[in-house]
């Protein structure tokens, strides 16, 4: 039976750096018992003996007030099932001191530990010396030096596990503690601490609470005087093991003073981050069109050997149509994550996290949120995935909530296809194409709606306490490849084989609702075509004939009865029908519309557009593709749920049906609203 580890640090310490080197890829993901956030978890052995390790999320407390901090003090001093049998304490060796707060804290859960002294190099580059054999007689376990990075110290890591002890930092001694209030103060606070091992966070005694209300201080105000005097004497403490001053700087310093400025800070941010959108669209066309193509293939080989029937039609139009719907999204999440952990492992987001924090706050959410929100842009799947990086569970279900609101690479064919009905391309503004500026102004609507979204979330979902952002400056540094690219992998993975399943489920609803109709009207819809098509020729009674079965499946019934609510904001049952069937993908808009117009294929928009705006209203003879609506539409598929792709990565980062439910009724809510208002008021 494996022997249970859990490694524990601070973040950007290469806590996950030593774990990736100990388990390689032995390796799995999941969330802890009862809570969506993520854990990997690992195996290796060392001389016979099995260890199953599990990476903690990066804290600096064990003292819960976040659901990272909740989630490892529960699995450190609570879950007794999954309670580990040694701990890894990673160290920073360039700010010992800091870290040793939470390694004190660790000590008093009596837990045998193990100590790994890492990023040797950086407090090398600053004259810091380690004395590790004194500080391990100090702490009472192993203390090892290593560097995760290259690999150093790793075998002294794995075999100093057998000889791991409980530590035996006695930082406070009952005969330190005076009958005064001042110094009661700190028995009182050293007993809060052992009342949260203890599963009784809320138990003091009478007296413990008399002295605190006499000097009117809160428990939370004495647990944080605890953590500073824990500080004091570990800082006392350590000056027998550690010496030096920082004799060179950091090399990132200067560039700091650039990437960190109030102002030209957020110009060098803009030209990177455009840089990361401008490579998901450039870098994935090639993968994506190659997949596309493949997929073609392999749907062009099944029409061919296959016998006509509806198993056919099920495994190409139903089961096929879903798998390309979810493997087309690979490049852009693998992209995106390689991109992000770029930024992360150089150093240089934590600094932009820094930067926007402040303005971030006003919105209810702090920096980390602002890449999710960026890369909406190009795809919502990955970027609501990259809300992972956001610790504060509020903060992340506000990010998740808005960022279907950034218009996605999936509604260009769609805005390019109405924007060119409804203005030239001849038509210009000074230097600007008027189509142009269209298409942008379509953005910054977006954007203003996420924005007034997560603003307006703020105010309902009041925070039970304020939660500072703070994070470690990480030093700039190479990246660690191997990492990297397990990293962008194990994302990728997650999507195809959870969120996936989601998504072909629902591709395949959409089939049937399109394929199928009441009785016999598929096949009387079509025979009343070919009753009536005198001299058209194949193509041209292929298409009527497709548009015919559209309109009398179960797609076509379901627009025309949603077509009275669809009415005030300008829309007819065939718009209705576009509007269903997108919602697998924004750009089935365009193909349904292809369909119902018999304009032939997708790519010929000239003639779809054409089609579209001879088309009247049976009733009035009023077209029905006039400004207005043209714009209703725009607005509507602005502020409308992207796609099913959408809805199941939410579920699967949230853990929950609920919060999609909320983001498809708001943003059906907000799109129905805002459409019916562009409509009444141009009509």
């Amino acid at each position: 039976m494996a022997i249970k580890l859990a490694i524990l640090g601070n973040p950007n310490i290469g806590k996950s750096t030593l774990f990736n080197r100990l388990t390689g890829l032995q390796q799995k993901a999941g969330n802890f018992a009862g809570v969506t956030i993520e854990k990997k978890s690992g195996e290796f052995s060392v001389n016979g003996v099995y260890y199953e390790l599990t990476d903690l999320p990066g804290t600096y407390s064990l003292i819960p007030k976040s659901p990272d901090e909740e989630v490892v003090f529960n699995h450190l001093a609570l879950d007794s099932t999954q309670k580990p049998e040694v701990i890894i304490v990673v160290l920073d060796a360039s700010n010992l001191e800091r870290n040793l707060v939470l390694f004190s804290q660790v000590a008093d859960l009596k837990i045998p530990s193990v100590v790994a002294i890492n990023m040797v190099d950086v407090a090398e580059n600053k004259g810091i010396k380690i004395d590790s054999d004194g500080l391990s007689r100090l702490l009472g376990c192993p203390v090892v030096m290593t560097n995760a990075r290259s690999g150093k110290g790793l075998d002294e890591v794995k075999s100093s596990l057998g000889k791991a002890r409980v530590p035996e930092l006695n930082l406070f001694k009952p005969e330190e503690f005076l009958d005064s209030p001042s110094s009661a103060l700190q028995l009182i606070t050293f007993r809060t601490w052992l009342n949260w091992v203890g599963h009784k966070p809320e138990l003091l005694d009478s007296k413990s609470l008399e002295i605190l209300k006499e000097l009117n201080i809160s428990p939370d105000l004495a647990q944080a005087r605890e953590t500073i005097n824990r500080y004091r004497k570990l800082k006392f403490l350590l000056k027998s093991v550690i010496s030096g001053t920082e004799a060179r700087p950091n090399s990132g310093f200067g560039f700091d003073s650039l990437a960190l400025h109030p102002i030209f800070g957020y110009v060098l941010m803009l030209f990177i981050l455009l840089g990361v959108f401008e490579a998901i669209f450039q870098l994935s066309n090639y993968p994506m069109e190659l997949i596309d193509g493949l997929m073609a293939n392999g749907i062009d080989f099944l029409n061919g050997i296959l016998p006509e029937g509806i198993f056919k039609r099920l495994l190409i139009e139903g089961v096929m149509a879903g798998i390309q719907g979810i493997v087309i999204f690979v490049p852009q999440i693998a992209i995106l994550f390689f991109l992000i952990g770029l930024l992360e492992e150089s150093g240089y987001m934590a600094r932009v996290m820094i930067l926007l924090d402040r303005l971030m706050k006003k919105i209810g959410l702090s920096g980390k949120a602002i890449i999710p929100l960026i890369s909406g842009v190009a795809c919502a799947v990955p970027a609501i995935m990259a809300t992972r990086n956001i610790s504060n569970s509020r903060e992340r279900l506000i990010a998740i909530f808005i960022t279907p609101l950034m218009s996605c690479s999936a509604r260009l064919p769609v805005f390019t296809l109405l924007i060119g009905m409804l203005v030239s391309d001849s038509a210009v503004y000074g230097p600007f194409s008027m189509q142009g500026l269209v298409l942008f102004s379509l953005y910054l609507i977006g954007l203003f709606g996420a924005i007034l979204t997560a603003w307006i979330l703020d105010r309902f979902m009041p925070s039970k306490e304020s939660t500072p952002f703070i994070l470690e400056i990480p030093p700039y540094q190479k990246p660690h490849w191997r990492n990297l690219w397990f990293s962008v992998f194990q994302k990728s993975k997650a999507f195809v084989f959870e969120a996936g399943k989601v998504i072909l489920a629902i591709s395949i609803l959409l089939w049937m609702m399109a394929g199928f109709g009441p009785g016999n009207s598929i096949e009387n819809a079509e025979l009343k075509i070919k009753a009536n098509q005198k001299s058209m020729t194949a193509d041209e009674l292929n298409r009527q004939v497709s548009s015919a079965k559209l309109e009398a499946s179960y797609a076509g019934i379901a627009g025309k009865w949603i077509e009275p609510a669809l009415q005030p904001m300008g829309f007819d049952w065939k718009i209705g029908v576009a509007l269903i069937t997108s919602f697998a993908a924004r750009e089935v808009f365009v193909g349904t519309m292809s369909v119902l117009y018999a304009s032939g294929a997708e790519g010929e928009t000239e003639q779809l557009k054409v089609r579209m705006k001879a088309a009247k209203h049976p009733d009035s003879g009023l077209p029905v593709f006039n400004p207005a609506c043209i714009l209703s539409l725009l607005i509507f598929y602005i502020f409308a749920m992207q796609c099913m792709s959408t809805l199941a990565v939410s579920y699967r980062e949230t853990g929950s049906w609920k919060w999609p439910f909320y983001q498809l009724v708001y943003m059906t809510g907000l799109a129905f609203g805002a459409s019916t208002l562009v409509f009444q008021i141009l009509k």
